[in-house]
């Protein structure tokens, strides 16, 4: 009877032992900076051109900011809701 009582003692005490999880970091391939913008070649000249450029570049830009504030703001909710269901 001792000995049973030892074991559940001893059990209790290993359940008891809080385990410290933490969130895991974002993966690195998602938190990569964007591409480059484009330039407009050295000699061309044409007002089109230029403006395609300009074009592209803006639509890269904004998608690029779309995605990453996206992700930056559901990364940092995860987190939030994560740490408080430790509580």
């Amino acid at each position: 009877m001792k000995k049973l009582i030892i074991l559940v003692t001893a059990l209790l005490v290993g359940c008891a032992t809080p385990v410290k999880i933490k969130f895991p970091e974002a993966p690195e391939e998602l938190v990569k900076p964007c591409g480059d913008l484009q330039l407009v070649k050295e000699g061309d000249h044409q007002m089109s051109s230029f403006l395609n450029v300009v074009v592209d570049n803006y639509g890269t830009y904004y998608e690029c900011k779309i995605q990453a504030d996206s992700w930056k703001r559901w990364y940092d909710e995860q987190k939030k809701i994560f740490n408080e269901a430790l509580k």
